[in-house]
C-alpha cells in the first residue's frame, strides 16, 4: 500500500484523530522533501562532475602561448608581403588577425606574466594600422619595422631573446597572392 493510498485508509477510519492524521501527513511531506533534495543533490554532482570533466577537456585543448605567438608571427609575415605589395585589403585582414590573437593571448594565457607585456603592441599596431588605412606603403614599411623591433623588445624582457622575429625575405605560404589585383583602369582595386 503507498503511503497516499494508507493516509485515505486511516482517514476513512473514525478511530484514527485528526491529530494523527495531520502528523503522518508532515511526516511524509518531510520525506518527499528529503527524497526530492537527495534527488538534487545527486543531481547537482553530477553536473559538477560533468563542469568539471569539460574545464579538463578545455584546459587540454586551449593553445599554449608558444602557439598564439606562432599564429601572430604567420600574420606578421603575412602582413609584410601585403602590404608592401600594395594589398591593403589583405593587409588590413592580417593586422586585424595579429590584433585577434593578441587579445586571445591575454584572455587566454591571462596568468602567465608574459601577457602583462602585450600591451606594448597597441601603438606599433595602431602605426600600421593607420598606415594601411591611409594606403601609405612608406609609413607601412617604418610602422611594420617599428612593431617587429616591439616583438623582440618584448621577447627580450620576458626572456625569450633566442627568439628573434626579422622582416621576411620570403613568403611565408606558397599557395596565397600577396600582391593587389588591378582593375580594368589600371588601378588598384
Amino acid at each position: 500500500m503507498t503511503v497516499k493510498a494508507h493516509i485515505i485508509y486511516l482517514c476513512n477510519h473514525k478511530s484514527v484523530s485528526m491529530k494523527k492524521i495531520f502528523l503522518l501527513s508532515i511526516s511524509v511531506i518531510v520525506i518527499q522533501a528529503c527524497t526530492n533534495n537527495s534527488n538534487k543533490g545527486a543531481k547537482r554532482m553530477a553536473l559538477e562532475k560533468k563542469v568539471d570533466s569539460l574545464n579538463a577537456f578545455v584546459q587540454k585543448m586551449k593553445p599554449g602561448l608558444g602557439e598564439l605567438m606562432t599564429n601572430i608571427q604567420l600574420h606578421h609575415e603575412k602582413l609584410w608581403f601585403s602590404g608592401t605589395n600594395l594589398n591593403w585589403k589583405l593587409a588590413d585582414f592580417e593586422i586585424g588577425e595579429i590584433q585577434e590573437t593578441v587579445e586571445q593571448a591575454k584572455q587566454i594565457e591571462a596568468d602567465r606574466p608574459e601577457t602583462k607585456d602585450l600591451v606594448m603592441l597597441e601603438a606599433p599596431l595602431k602605426t600600421v594600422s593607420e598606415a594601411i588605412e591611409n594606403k601609405d606603403v612608406e609609413k607601412f614599411k617604418l610602422g611594420y619595422a617599428n612593431l617587429t623591433s616591439t616583438c623582440n623588445s618584448c621577447h627580450q624582457l620576458n626572456h625569450f631573446e633566442f627568439n628573434v622575429i626579422k622582416t621576411p625575405t620570403a613568403p611565408p605560404v606558397t599557395d596565397q597572392e600577396f600582391e593587389a589585383k588591378v582593375n580594368s583602369e589600371g588601378s588598384l582595386k
